[in-house]
């Protein structure tokens, strides 16, 4: 009986020891980051006493997984947010803003158009159009410096991933390899702790699920179940320059086979990876991307409709105006798909100057087709992923089959060369006229005499007209038809008097005879000469056009000419107080000139400031809705956090009472040895 009790008591002594270590080991680590709480389990023996005592881990596996989706969650908003910040701070500052920038060159236009002939206030306009396209330089070099620094971060990411999924592979060694007896002192859960602590910094990365096997090693995948780390062997994390942007990195699984030495790559789509990785590339396709194309749009309709507006009018020369802005190097090399089958075909493509109202912000796709031996292009505006764009449709036409093979696609606002030798069919190619556009414009004019801001043309009345009329310049469209080659006079054969002659009885109409610029009558056949007709306020008015191919100027007649009224059209010569034209420069800022999106109507909707004004609100929309999920998304970490260290951290309070438990258990088990050995010894004095 007192071996028994013996057996007994040293057993429970024993028992009660472990968990006294136990109990230390939990308050020694009570603040290590990862440490795990743990506990003694005892079993009971055939003989009532205390038999197996186990080692426990006090986890809970919903939470701690839980958890570890909440921090890749909160790494996700967190990493792009820190990110779209910093652009919305920029776009809406009042020393970066672009629209500012912008604002203060048409208001240096509109001082010229008060003092047309001063050369100073037209010096101060091209001072403000250096500043303007400086400051379109300026910020185009900042998003592309910054697209290069996420690259880099985000290669950062994969990398330090690469790291964290080798250690988690290295402790898996460690786990299987581990004996008996350090399983029963505590090695094996330390192991454990720091694998967990892995895992959750892996976290902080992707969003990568996890699966236990029953040897105790774990295994890895991303969320649409492409493995990373396999219970026997690891695929590899990598960043790749993904065909046909080369700029544009994404992430792909690679494993090596050994056997082989073959290399096979699984791309994961960018919604898919979550974490620090995902919030990167959220934020470079989404936000950054588009903030590029949207710049490039607005400074090369900005460019455009300027430089068309000036070629339009007159400067202090007395000659016809030529471009304000140079556009020379955005043109763009398209960046062929990998599955190209002729290497040496090409397409470039540039904006369609005086013609680029159509021109979307968005990439764009070109499909090269053979139909029935014809071969044709289909180009589709692209969202940021490379999909079509939300309503886009392609605009389809035929390539020339003789060099030069360009084509003007003006529901694009873009001319496209499709190269010598010629794409062939199934090509595609990418090209993005608008990604790096804003750093590519540059003031073509250095001479303050170079501005127009007069009309080409001005209109005398003959002084002995007896009408209640006069004619006025309703448009200027180009200079290509009724100006001379020299760009300082009329040519022979442009309109150039009205005469009128009575009223049609039967229509209503004005008659008239338009003679030319050499005195010669342009006939007044059908389809060629315009009509007059009457308005409701019974004012005559009359639109010169179909002279000469398209009409470079139009007029119109407001009020009742009498017959044998006459006007006269001529070059306007030494016109320098005329600011006509310098009108029409200013009146560019509050017309519709940007379009939308390469979805909506190819027509335009914006004007310069709604263009920059919608690009400041989506990101800024942005921002404000990717903090709100950041600060979400950090509370139910926290909230995922404290659930997991309620089962797994440590608790002083509850340690020490196990402490004072433990011991009077520890205490106790010594006296019943003490007992025991009391007895065995009566009982050898008893034999005596």
């Amino acid at each position: 009986m007192s071996f028994d009790l013996l057996q007994t008591g040293t057993n429970s002594l024993l028992a009660h020891q472990q968990s006294l270590q136990t109990t230390g080991r939990n308050i020694t680590n009570v603040n290590t980051e990862g440490y795990v709480r743990e506990r003694t389990n005892y079993t009971q023996n055939q003989f009532s006493g205390v038999g197996r005592v186990e080692l426990q881990r006090l986890i809970d596996s919903f939470s701690a997984r839980q958890l570890r989706t909440d921090i890749s969650q909160f790494s996700y908003f967190e990493s792009q947010l820190a990110q779209s910040e910093q652009l919305d701070t920029l776009l809406g500052g009042d020393t970066t803003s672009v629209a500012k920038s912008v604002e203060t060159f048409f208001n240096s236009l509109q001082d010229a158009n008060n003092d047309p002939g001063s050369v100073t206030a037209r010096q101060l306009v091209i001072a403000e159009a250096n500043a303007m396209t400086t400051k379109f330089n300026d910020f185009s070099e900042y998003l592309v410096e910054q697209r290069a620094t996420i690259n880099e971060r985000f290669k950062l990411s994969v990398e330090q991933a690469n790291k964290v999924v080798q250690g988690i592979a290295d402790f898996n060694k460690k786990i299987l390899a581990i004996g008996p007896t350090a399983r029963e002192n505590g090695q094996l859960n330390t192991l454990l702790n720091q694998r967990d602590q892995e895992l959750r910094k892996l976290a902080e990365y992707g969003d990568f699920q996890m699966q236990e096997f029953d040897s105790g090693a774990v295994g890895l995948s991303m969320k649409n179940g492409q493995p990373v780390l396999l219970e026997d062997g690891r695929f590899n994390i990598l960043s790749t320059q993904q065909s046909p942007d080369n700029e544009q990195l994404e992430l792909v699984l690679e494993n090596r086979i050994a056997s082989s030495g073959r290399v096979i790559k699984f791309e994961v789509p960018a919604e898919q990876i979550g974490g620090e990785m995902g919030g990167y590339l959220n934020y470079r396709d989404n936000v950054l991307i588009p903030t590029q194309n949207r710049i490039g749009q607005l400074a090369l309709r900005v460019a455009d409709a300027m430089n068309t507006t000036n070629q339009q009018g007159m400067d202090l020369d007395n000659q016809l105006g030529i471009k304000l802005f140079d556009l020379s190097d955005t043109e763009v090399q398209g960046k062929p798909y990998p599955d190209n089958t002729n290497a040496a075909s090409r397409v470039t493509a540039g904006i369609l100057e005086g013609n680029s109202a159509s021109l979307p912000s968005e990439n764009l796709r070109i499909d090269i087709i053979d139909n029935a031996g014809t071969l044709e292009y289909a180009i589709t505006p692209l969202g940021p992923n490379g999909e079509d764009a939300p309503g886009a449709t392609a605009v389809t036409g035929v390539i020339p089959t003789t060099t030069p093979r360009t084509v003007d696609i003006e529901e694009l606002g873009l001319t496209v060369d499709f190269g010598d030798p010629g794409v062939t069919d199934g090509d595609q190619f990418l090209i993005k006229p608008t990604e790096v556009a804003a750093s590519a414009i540059n003031v073509n004019i250095r001479r303050p005499e170079d501005l127009a801001l007069a009309a080409p043309i001005r209109i005398i009345a003959d002084s002995n007209n007896t009408g209640a009329s006069r004619m006025d310049i309703s448009s200027l469209n180009g200079t290509d038809n009724q100006f001379n080659g020299s760009n300082d006079g009329l040519d022979g054969g442009a309109p150039a008097r009205f005469e009128f002659l009575g009223i049609d009885a039967g229509t209503g109409e004005y008659q008239y005879d338009v003679y030319d610029f050499d005195g010669n009558l342009i006939p007044n056949s059908s389809g060629v000469s315009p009509s007059i007709s009457t308005t409701d306020n019974n004012n005559l008015v009359s639109q010169l056009d179909g002279y000469a191919n398209t009409a470079d100027y139009e007029v119109s007649i407001i009020g009742e000419p009498a017959v044998g009224d006459t006007y006269n059209i001529e070059f306007n010569t030494n016109g320098f107080d005329d600011n006509t034209n310098g009108q029409r420069l200013t009146d560019l800022q509050r017309q519709q000139l940007v379009r939308r999106s390469g979805g909506a109507e190819a027509d335009p909707t914006m004007t310069f400031n709604e263009s920059y004004g919608r690009l400041v609100s989506d990101v800024g929309t942005k921002v404000s809705s990717d903090r709100i999920q950041r600060d979400a998304a950090e509370a139910i970490r926290d909230q995922s956090k404290a659930m997991f260290e309620s089962t797994s951290g440590v608790n002083l309070e509850e340690e020490a009472s196990n402490l004072l438990q433990y011991e009077q258990a520890y205490n106790a088990s010594a006296r019943l040895i003490t007992v025991a050995q009391d007895i065995f010894n009566t009982l050898l004095q008893s034999f005596r």
